[in-house]
């Protein structure tokens, strides 16, 4: 097991830590990582229909959550599939996987793609709320790691405990199709 996979383990497992670190690229970002962590109690997700997903509802149930940030353009979310794909064929059920498209002009070419992979998770986009609220909008900022220079650095992933706790902020492809990191990561 490498040195990142070992670190996300022990983060998933810990309690977490007061001020952990976001794991992977980092780049220069115009919110602060304490934003990032706090934007998952604040923002508004939605369906393909523009239906609300109360991600909080979700993460309720007692099991640990990722929620990960794809994009159809970014070539470490479309290597993830092969693991995403082991975790359905191996434990579906274990983890709450929550998957929102990283733009929001991207939606409609993330769902086509994505759907196609056949995955049983859909993957939604933030809520509408976004456009015309300052707080949804800043919520939203904050969710995505908007970068200084207003984009978005992909895959980007949250790590929840089973209490909705941030154990850990990964940017950057996530492989959980190795045997060993599989086995891992449904054992929790």
């Amino acid at each position: 097991m490498n040195r990142m996979s070992a670190f996300l383990l022990l983060a998933l497992l810990a309690p977490a830590p007061a001020a952990a670190e976001i794991i992977g690229a980092n780049p220069s970002r115009a919110v602060t990582e304490a934003e990032m962590r706090a934007s998952l109690k604040e923002i508004a997700l939605a369906d393909e229909s523009g239906a609300p997903f109360d991600l909080r509802a979700a993460m309720a149930n007692g099991k640990p959550t990722l929620v990960s940030l794809w994009a159809h353009w970014c070539p470490n979310c479309i290597a993830e599939i092969a693991g995403f794909k082991a975790i359905a064929a191996t434990c579906p059920q274990r983890w709450n996987l929550v998957f929102v498209s990283a733009r929001p002009g991207d939606y409609a070419k993330d769902l086509a793609k994505f759907s196609r992979y056949r995955l049983p998770w859909p993957i939604h986009r933030v809520g509408d709320a976004a456009k015309s609220s300052p707080a949804q909008a800043k919520a939203a900022r904050a969710f995505y790691g908007t970068t200084a220079d207003g984009g978005v650095s992909t895959p980007l992933h949250y790590l929840l405990s089973s209490s909705g706790v941030v154990n850990a902020i990964v940017n950057g492809r996530l492989n959980f199709d190795e045997p060993a990191r599989l086995a891992a990561f449904c054992a929790l």
